[in-house]
């Protein structure tokens, strides 16, 4: 019998990618039992692009609650037998579903298929990221989330069996949902596809660049959710490792930004755990040994030698100019 596929599109003033996203969803060469999108409380022209694409699609339009919201209110009305995920600002490969379709029908056992991705970046370029092995999942699935949402697909049976989508975190939903399931499950429901089947789009105000936010959820989930089966020191290692990791990447994106703030959590992240390991990528000491040349290479070439000294002169100077004078 032919595997029946919902393809889920919560969208939220989506009017920029939502009519790329969605021609990517339609041109499949495996064609989806149903494309639903969820308008989830738009003011722009989310609803009317949506609604171009005619019985193309299911519409639903609710008041603004968020993406997990958006995506159980699709859940409810999927009738499809598994679920793709595609954020409104994502593009699927043409063959994504049929590739991943295949794989599921060679292991009836699997709940979770997902594959390679690229990020596209705003100036063009793109960046390949490789699929995490399924066979890794567990437990480095508690130290960090590898799978990017558009890229999955999720039997909805067992979606239903595990609640859904958590609304109660608004970042990290994702991450909690698949602990959630190799909880239940275990890693070898899982199945990753090495092909890069979906294009992530990495831009300006991508909600999920704001890495605040985003480490603020992961502490979170840390506190009610990735430690709790742990107790003793067990889960005081656990909790060292997993908040050394948010706060390196959070030390990555102030750089990223030429926010100084960043040194603070890059030694903070190295003094909740300096060691390396299974789970822990020997590839975070290599930018912290970047970091640190930096920091010395300006501390000890810059023009007036000593930089925080040069930094407070130039505040000074600016201070002592009067507005009206020019100076050259």
């Amino acid at each position: 019998m032919r595997t029946k596929v919902t393809i889920v599109v919560p969208a939220y003033n989506a009017e920029r990618w939502l009519r790329d996203a969605l021609s990517s969803a339609a041109a499949q060469t495996y064609e989806a039992h149903e494309i639903i999108v969820v308008d989830d409380g738009s003011e722009d022209h989310t609803g009317e692009i949506a609604r171009s694409f005619g019985n193309k699609i299911i519409y639903i339009k609710q008041s603004n609650q968020g993406v997990s919201a958006a995506r159980n209110t699709a859940l409810r009305a999927a009738t499809g037998d598994w679920i793709a995920l595609l954020d409104s600002d994502d593009l699927f490969d043409p063959e994504k579903l049929e590739k991943q379709v295949a794989v599921i029908e060679a292991n009836p056992e699997l709940v979770v298929v997902y594959s390679a991705f690229q990020y596209l970046y705003s100036n063009g370029k793109t960046h390949q990221m490789p699929s995490f092995p399924a066979v890794q999942l567990w437990p480095g699935l508690r130290y960090r989330t590898p799978i990017l949402p558009s890229t999955s697909m999720i039997r909805r049976s067992a979606l239903e069996e595990v609640g859904g989508f958590s609304t109660e975190y608004h970042h990290g939903e994702d991450w909690e949902l698949w602990f959630r399931l190799v909880r239940r499950y275990s890693a070898k429901a899982f199945q990753d596809v090495p092909e890069n089947l979906t294009t992530y789009r990495h831009w300006e105000n991508n909600v999920t660049r704001n890495f605040a936010r985003t480490a603020a959820a992961a502490l979170r989930l840390l506190d009610t959710v990735l430690l709790e089966d742990l107790s003793g020191i067990q889960r005081t290692i656990w909790k060292r490792k997993i908040e050394s990791r948010i706060f390196y990447h959070v030390s990555l994106n102030y750089r990223e930004v030429e926010n100084e703030r960043y040194w603070a959590y890059a030694i903070e992240s190295f003094l909740k755990w300096p060691l390396w390991g299974a789970v822990v990528p020997a590839d975070r000491y290599k930018a912290f040994a970047f970091m640190l040349y930096t920091k010395l290479r300006n501390f000890r070439l810059s023009r007036n030698y000593w930089w925080p000294e040069r930094r407070c002169r130039e505040s000074l100077t600016r201070q002592a100019v009067p507005s009206e004078v020019s100076v050259s």
